[in-house]
Order: C-alpha cells, then structure tokens, then sequence
C-alpha cells in the first residue's frame, strides 16, 4: 500500500488520528492533521525559512502530498492565528485545493492580502468565527477559545469528536494586564479540563524557561523609559505582526509629543488591516505622518516603527544600517531599539547590523538592556497551568524542537499527565478506545519556493546550487569542425569563483591545453558525437583543477559545430 494512503480504520470502533506534516524538531512550518471516523482537518498551514545552504530559496513549504493524495476526506482548514508559521503556506495549498477555512476576522484579513497577491482574491471561502463559537464539521464540532500572543485574535481551538475533546493551543502565553484586548480565557480552559479532554496537542517553545512571560504592559511601561530619555530620533524595530505593540508605541507617541512614521510594506499592511478591522486603535488624527513629511519636525518629534529586527536583506532597518534607505540616514543621536527576540539562525546578520548602525553614531538598545520585548510563548509556569486547567488524558508536544518538545513532556510527568506522547513529522498517531500509539507513517517533507517555482530539493538541483558556492564555475566554450572532427583551438575557459581572476590566466591556459589534449585522445567516431566531446572537455577541466587546486567545480562546457 501506498505511504499514501490513507491508513486502514480499526473495525466498528471509533477513533482519532493525529499526523504532523511539519512543526516538530523545528520552530515554524507548522501544519497538522487530524483526522476521525475517516473525515479530515487541516491545523494550520504555515511556512519556514531557507537553511544557510538552501540557495535562492525563498521559502520552505511542508509536503502535503498526503492530503492531495486523499483530498475526499479533507472538511477544511482550521488557523489559530496570523503569523507566518501557521498561515503562510495556506495560498500555495488553495491554489490546488478548493476547501473552506475557518479563524478569527483578523487572521483571515492578513490571509486574504496573500491570497489576493496569489490570484487568489475573493476565489477562497473564508468563515470568521469569533471567540466562543462552535461549529459543526463533519464529525467534528470545532471550538475557538480566545487565547495570548504576540498577534491579536490568537484562539486555541477545541475539537469536540466521538472520540472525546481534542485541544489544540496554538502559539499561546497567559497576559494577566494585555493591552487592548481581554486575557486568555482561562474559565472556559478549566471547563474544558472538567468535561473532559482527550488530547492536549500544546506548544512547546518555551518550556525550558522558567516562570512566566512579561506582560505586554510591562513592555510598554519599559518603552515609556525610553520615550523619555531619548534625544534624538526613536526607531523601533519589530516583528510586523506585533500589532499590539504598535497600538502601544502610537499612545506614548502622542503622550510624549512624537510623530510617527510606519516603515515596511508588511508592517504597513498588517497595520491596516487591524486598524481597519478593529483590532488596533487608531491613534490621533496628527500622529501619523508619511516619511516625506518627517524633514518637517525635529529629530527629538520622530517615532520611526520599522521591520528588520532580524535583519532581512532588504528590511527598512536593514537598508537604514548600510546607508540604503530613501528617507532615514542613520545619525549621532539617533536611538534604536530591537524589539524582538532573535530568532535562532539569524545571529550574524543581526551582528552585522548591529556594528553597521553603530558605526553611524546610533545608541543600540536590545531586551539585555531594558524591558522592551516580551515572549508570545508560555513559559514552564504556564505550561504547568494549562495542563492543571485542562488535565487531559494524553500529552502531544507539538511546536518545537525536540529538546523543547521533551522538556513539555517533563512538565507534563510534573503535574501528573499520565500519558505523554513524543512523535516525529509524519507520524500517524492513532487513539481509540484502548489507548494511544503510532500506527505508521506518510509521507511527508519540504517543499521549497524558488519565485515562482514550487518544488522538491532535486527540482532545485541545491547540490549543484551548493557546489557553485563551495568551488566556483568554470565555462568551457569551443568550436569542433564537423569534417576533420576535432577541435580548431584549444577551448575558451572562463571561472568564476574557482581562483583569483589575477592568478587565473595561467591556469585556465592549462585547463583548456587538457582539454584539447582530452578531445584530440577521442575516436574518430566519438569526436563525431557532440555529447562525446562535450563530456571529455568537462572531465578533463575538471581533473586538472582537482589535481592543480584540489577543488572540483561545477564545469560547464559549450560547443558549436563548424
């Protein structure tokens, strides 16, 4: 039988699958199945970024073969909140797939610029559901709970099924003082945990951090220090999805007297869309200007609320760093403050950032220096008290590494959870009537975006991709006369990345002499065959500069007939 398809359901008996297709042994890409009495639903469908030898992609998709491959069992997507992790991927799978999905009004307004930039604009039946809603799909009746995190209308989502409750946290924290909306709603938590819930699927990011999260309150009290003691202009650099953190830095805008300009075109559009939605208050009429009207104030009135705390290539943050930006230069005087965690991976194009904005003169303020940065992600005290709230019978870390995904299964021993379960990306797990286990495995993996290309690793020939990094290339260009059957000179060769171009002369002269001396050792009947010669020039270049440099690049040879 095929990986994929669908696994065999156990006779006459009710029951409930779990299979990740992403999300697990790394932090990002999240998207999961779930599956009962033969009907699917999609959890989420996000995205990750390229590893450091991933070249030109643009981003990671997870491989959601699986559910192609079973199409007449999927009901819909269901999205627990807007970050890219958990809805970036949606437009590439509805541009195959025509199923409804169902979140929050907000989470569906960042999903719908997307789609919209996908082709996809009013094409895709989105459902909003609000807090406290439940809905009837297939045999599921699926419940939003509304919960804490770095992005406004976040919701835990509650799978009520024959088989008994299934919770799904999503990214979470408990804020007990949030700005501008309510905390997350523990009673209904708890009244989960009394009737009953089968299988917590929770996320395990912070669970080797003691205590709990900072308050986004505390966040904006350490941003009022700020305000206050700043002398110069003000950029604040963020995720753009914080938007709750914007809302807060246009108050203390307009309570300190400052102008604020919004930079980055998905900061801007995020913000729009939850201003125009409800979701972030709007400031006073004279609080927002455009960049081109800032030359208008004094440096000490400026707010700049910029992307590019990760340092992205071509971030507002980033282009202001190295002297690439149309409206900021980076002066003396100039305070900047990265207000975000930084995310494993990007260390040393933050470094590089870094030293370049402090090479023009600007103070660098980062959460070592002052509260202005609070984590998304429950800490080990909350973690505790969610499986305290909601007591279920089984445990799946979901939503991290593996070292984060163990040490939410330790927590989990701690309160008492008598069953904790620690599965990888593609794992079918099968709960019925008599307990939980691993039933098999589907397909499953990544699938990269190249522009517009979708496809695997070998679609992208990343090894060709890493050896043009690694050892350079060669091009080999030569003219073979069709009725002699040999070469009229010694090919043309041309490198880039293989030696010092002022050091390459001699070498390149000797390359080509092997190559010639390579096609001339040919048959007469080989020399007649293109391919023939082609080859032989490309080994034999490729030999010579193995032997000379001990470096094999990637050898392309070019050869016109005569």
């Amino acid at each position: 039988m095929s990986e994929n398809n669908l696994l065999p359901a156990p006779p006459k008996k009710d029951y409930l699958r779990y299979i990740p297709l992403g999300g697990l042994d790394e932090v990002g890409m999240n998207c999961s199945i779930i599956e009962c009495n033969g009907s699917m639903l999609m959890i989420d469908c996000g995205i990750t970024f390229p590893e450091t030898g991933d070249f030109g992609v643009d981003i990671v998709l997870p491989d959601w073969s699986y559910v192609l491959d079973n199409l007449d069992k999927l009901d819909g997507i269901l999205l627990t909140h807007g970050h890219e992790d958990h809805i970036g991927g949606a437009p590439f799978f509805l541009q195959e797939v025509d199923v409804p999905v169902y979140s929050g009004r907000l989470t569906l307004g960042m999903l719908n610029r997307k789609l919209q930039s996908h082709g996809l604009g009013n094409q895709v039946d989105l459902i909003e559901v609000e807090p406290g809603e439940q809905l009837e799909i297939g045999p599921f009746v699926a419940e939003f709970v509304h919960i804490n995190h770095s992005v406004p209308n976040a919701m835990a989502i509650a799978l009520h099924t024959p088989m008994g409750t299934a919770l799904f946290t999503g990214d979470w924290k408990i804020d007990q003082t949030p700005m501008y909306e309510p905390m997350t709603d523990l009673p209904r938590l708890a009244a989960l945990g009394d009737q009953g819930v089968l299988a917590l699927f929770g996320d395990s990011t912070n669970s080797e951090v003691p205590g709990f999260t900072r308050s986004e309150r505390a966040v904006f009290q350490g941003f009022s220090e700020v305000f206050e003691n700043a002398p110069g202009r003000l950029i604040v650099a963020q995720f753009s999805s914080n938007l709750h953190r914007v809302a807060g830095l246009l108050e203390l805008a307009y309570r300190h007297k400052r102008k604020a300009v919004l930079m980055g075109t998905s900061l801007v559009k995020n913000s729009n869309i939850a201003r125009d939605l409800g979701f972030l208050p709007f400031p006073p009429e004279d609080v927002l200007i455009n960049p081109e009207e800032m030359d208008k104030y004094p440096d000490k009135r400026i707010l700049i609320i910029s992307t590019g705390s990760q340092a992205e290539p071509r971030s507002s943050l980033a282009r202001m760093a190295f002297g690439d930006h149309r409206h900021v230069e980076v002066q003396e005087g100039d305070t900047i403050v990265l207000s975000a965690r930084q995310i494993p991976g990007n260390e040393y194009g933050i470094n590089s950032m870094v030293n370049a904005l402090y090479k023009r003169g600007a103070t660098i303020i980062t959460a070592d220096d002052k509260v202005i940065h609070g984590s998304g992600h429950a800490k080990q005290e909350e973690l505790k008290l969610m499986l305290n709230l909601t007591r279920p019978t089984h445990l799946i870390p979901v939503h991290g590494e593996y070292r984060m995904r163990k040490g939410h299964a330790r927590l989990g021993s701690e309160v008492g959870v008598e069953n904790t379960h620690l599965i990888e990306n593609g794992d079918c797990l099968q709960i019925t009537d008599k307990g939980a286990e691993v039933i098999g495995r589907v397909h499953h993996g990544r699938m990269l975006v190249d522009g517009r290309n979708v496809g695997d690793t070998e679609d992208f020939q990343l090894r060709d991709r890493r050896k043009l990094a690694s050892a350079g290339i060669v091009m080999a260009m030569g003219i073979l006369d069709r009725e002699s059957g040999s070469l009229v000179a010694p090919p043309t060769v041309l490198q880039r990345g293989v030696v010092n171009t002022t050091e390459s002369d001699e070498l390149l002269e000797q390359a080509a002499q092997a190559a010639w001396n390579g096609v001339q050792e040919l048959s007469r009947a080989a020399r007649g065959d293109i391919s023939e010669v082609k080859e032989a020039i490309r080994t034999h270049i490729r030999r010579y500069i193995s032997k000379e440099l001990g470096r094999r690049p990637v050898v392309i040879p070019v050869v016109h007939e005569l």
